[in-house]
């Protein structure tokens, strides 16, 4: 391995290393991991020392966009107990109790261990600084330079990363499908950089691929985030779980040729308010907690506001101009700085705001070790379903999530070694890069994440998805036979789609972040369970 550059993100200094890309891949290692985020590194950082390491990224480093904290009991004022409480609150009724208590019991042990690697977190002399940021009941979010704690722990991983001389990373690798003999696992399919094919055959994968969130028109979620890990599974003939249950951020920036940065709930959390185009303030009539109501009551709320206001384009204000300009200054630096650069002090101005896709709750269903229902084929972090975020995340558990149980999916990865392997497939002609160009890709793409933002999105109906399927059901000729990774994007994020309708229409109550307008209520009885796609098959267990 070797540093090859260093990039900026948000103002943090990121190491990136790889192997030298003048050679292909090689044709057999004993692990790989697909996605080199917090799940994937953490993961891979526990295999280096059972194996050889190769870790595939498709894009240069992780494109991170939120300000994402990461909690902990480990403040004098909380309990590993209140935040398990927390945890099963905020997933209405669907988390794995299992799954949750080895998050925040683990947390701690993960948290003093990155720290020992060289995290930074914010301090107040030698003690941990901790945030609040609802739905939490208690300070337990550390964050680091006063706002975000991803790029930190990102950092950190990659500095230790480099030190294990078994773990190599390769870039602009595009992981286009898995090999399986027998449903076996045997390996990965890959496009290069260049477009050339080729295949790496292993004991075991990881899929740590992170969200679908491109699956809609808007999103937090970066331009990788095309549901790669679930399609990739799915078509490998892997169960796929909990897909209804999509969180939508209630704030991100609304600006014309500006990205949809994610505007913190902590900005919320802080003491801000939200207005309506009339500049009223309208959560109290939705919720007693008003802005610190759960994030999809804000997100169903100013949906709401903006249906009624009966603007063609419409939005409604974040406003923080009552806060002191040195407390959003200290506190939110990131969120400052971007803001200025359209031109919107954040201290003077109202910011323009409205509500985007932000986490996939469901994925590759696996277990409390990332093993997946194929054999060889683990999953960890966004990409995954262990039941941990129930029908709804918990504000800031899936950072500490891509830590917990990337470590344990690492560990469990390590006894593949031992099992009998099938033999590698034999190798297929994979789609090119340098095939023909289908003109009207972007067009498709966007018609898929209209109908999912029109049909499938905050608030739902059976009227709407059936239409929204039947749509997608028609545009299935467009991505059947991928000649391009924009093809294989395009594709996965077709599939993405198709399985989130499908398990939305199954499921007739509201729960979590999934609401249904023809459905509101819990409905116990028949859906106090999770959804579980394979092949044709959709069940309730």
């Amino acid at each position: 391995m070797i540093t090859d550059e260093l990039a900026r993100f948000g103002g943090v200094r990121l190491e990136w290393y790889y192997l030298p890309s003048m050679k292909g891949l090689p044709a057999e290692t004993d692990f790989v991991v697909l996605g080199a985020g917090v799940a994937g590194l953490r993961a891979a950082i526990e295999l280096a020392s059972a194996g050889r390491v190769l870790v595939l990224s498709k894009k240069e480093v992780a494109d991170l966009k939120a300000q994402a904290a990461i909690p902990s009991a480990l403040s004098d004022e909380d309990e590993v107990i209140l935040h398990l409480q927390d945890t099963l609150i905020a997933g209405d009724g669907l988390c794995s109790s299992e799954a949750a208590k080895a998050l925040v019991g683990e947390a701690p042990e993960r948290i003093e261990e990155v720290i020992a690697w060289g995290n930074q977190f914010d301090r107040s002399g030698s003690k941990l600084v901790f945030g609040l940021e609802a739905p939490n009941s208690h300070n337990r979010l550390l964050k680091a330079k006063g706002e975000s704690a991803d790029h930190e722990v990102l950092r950190t991983l990659h500095a230790k990363a480099q030190t294990l001389k078994n773990l190599s990373v390769r870039e602009y690798e595009f992981s286009t499908e898995l090999e399986t003999e027998d449903g076996w696992v045997t390996g990965v399919s890959v496009i290069s950089e260049k477009g050339v094919p080729e295949q790496v055959a292993c004991s075991a994968v990881l899929l740590a691929t992170g969200g679908i969130g491109q699956v809609y028109r808007n999103t937090t979620n970066p331009e990788g985030a095309t549901g790669d890990g679930v399609a990739m599974a799915f078509r490998a003939g892997a169960e796929i779980s909990d897909m209804e249950f999509i969180q939508f951020h209630p704030s991100t920036l609304l600006l014309k040729k500006a990205p949809r940065f994610l505007l913190s709930e902590a900005l919320l959390g802080e003491g801000g308010y939200l207005r309506n185009i009339e500049m009223d303030r309208f959560m109290a009539k939705y919720h007693p907690l008003a802005e610190l109501a759960p994030g999809d009551v804000v997100a169903r709320a100013i949906m709401h506001e903006m249906e009624v206001s009966r603007v063609k384009d419409p939005y409604v204000y974040l406003d923080v101009t009552h806060l002191k300009a040195s407390q959003l200054q200290k506190h939110f630096p990131r969120i400052y700085a971007t803001c200025m650069q359209y031109n919107i002090d954040i201290t003077e101005d109202l910011i323009p705001i409205r509500p985007a896709a932000h986490f996939a709750v469901g994925g590759v269903r696996t277990d409390l070790n990332g093993k997946t229902t194929l054999d060889g084929l683990y999953a960890a972090g966004e990409v995954a379903a262990t039941g941990v975020h129930g029908a709804n995340r918990l504000a800031s558990n899936s950072l500490l999530e891509g830590l917990v149980y990337g470590a344990r999916a690492g560990k469990a990865m390590r006894e593949e070694l031992k099992q009998p392997r099938m033999a590698a497939s034999t190798p297929k002609k994979a789609a090119s890069q340098n095939g023909p160009v289908d003109a009207g890709l972007e067009d498709l793409i966007g018609q898929i994440q209209d109908i999912m933002w029109n049909g499938v999105g905050i608030v739902r109906m059976r009227v709407g998805m059936q239409d929204a399927l039947k749509k997608l059901e028609a545009l299935a000729p467009r991505v059947a036979h991928p000649r391009t990774r924009r093809g294989w994007e395009a594709a996965n994020l077709h599939l993405a789609a198709t399985l989130v309708v499908r398990a939305s229409l199954a499921r007739e109550e509201s729960r979590g972040a999934h609401y249904r307008i023809d459905y509101p209520m819990h409905d116990d009885k028949k859906f106090l369970k999770h959804s579980v796609i394979k092949g044709a098959s959709l069940r309730f267990a």
